[in-house]
């Protein structure tokens, strides 16, 4: 692609040639860059979740939490000045329950929250509109065509879910998701563009992919036969005996 680009006429100016080179090594490194610490940020994470999970336990066993995971309730200098205190005996009836407060309080939060979109889809898509024919469109993000069944995966906990072959309908990726590229046919993601996590691992993993629709995870449905078409941006209903990869 850079050697197409530096055939084009205009380049023959030499203050643009260099600027345009300079630009393509600045986005080289911003890249690299972006990958290394992604790496370094991440990395710290799984160490970080077996010491909250091993502190989660200690604090269910004291009688402050009724389940571990309730640990996540918690701020850090909160479990801070709590381990203070904790030295393996009974801790202050007042103490307990005070935590056990902070904890009920915060998941009731929690709960209320959770089918609250930070941002309103409505105002994210408010000119976009599905192509004629289509069940969802959006923007063709990795090349291809692929058919099978919908699986809608709406977070972590429900990644044992998707089954080989199966249509990956999700509202957004992160890291954590990749594993599930493995074994998607193709993938169909509610928000993002060209440059998200979805769309960069579905061209690695080679299937294709549709972003930004918007609405997929509301408009597709578990077991329904669909058509991911990812050079076109479209999910269109498929004969349920097509299979394409």
């Amino acid at each position: 692609a850079l050697a197409r680009l530096l055939r084009h006429p205009a380049l023959r100016l030499a203050p643009l040639r260099r600027a345009l080179l300079q630009a393509v090594d600045d986005a080289k490194r911003g890249m690299a860059f972006r990958e290394d610490t992604h790496f370094y940020a991440t990395m710290v994470l799984p160490p970080l979740r077996r010491a909250y999970a091993g502190l989660g336990r200690r604090l269910t066993a004291a009688g402050v939490l009724a389940e571990p995971a309730e640990v996540y309730h918690l701020r850090f200098e909160e479990l801070a000045d709590l381990t203070g205190q904790y030295d393996g005996g009974a801790l202050p009836a007042a103490v307990v329950e005070r935590y056990r407060a902070l904890v009920r309080a915060r998941a009731a939060k929690r709960r209320e929250l959770q089918a609250v979109p930070l941002l309103d889809p409505a105002v994210l898509f408010a000119h976009h509109r599905t192509a004629p024919g289509a069940l969802v469109s959006g923007t063709g993000a990795s090349r291809g065509q692929a058919a099978g069944p919908v699986r809608v995966i709406r977070g972590p906990d429900e990644f044992g879910l998707l089954r080989s072959g199966e249509i990956l309908v999700c509202p957004y990726t992160n890291p954590a998701w990749t594993p599930l590229f493995q074994r998607a046919a193709a993938v169909v993601v509610d928000y993002g563009g060209l440059g998200s996590h979805a769309a960069i691992v579905a061209r690695e993993y080679g299937i294709p992919a549709v972003m930004g629709t918007g609405n997929g995870t509301r408009v597709l449905h578990d077991g329904r036969q669909v058509l991911v078409d990812g050079n076109r941006g479209v999910v269109t209903a498929a004969d349920p005996a097509l299979s394409l990869s």
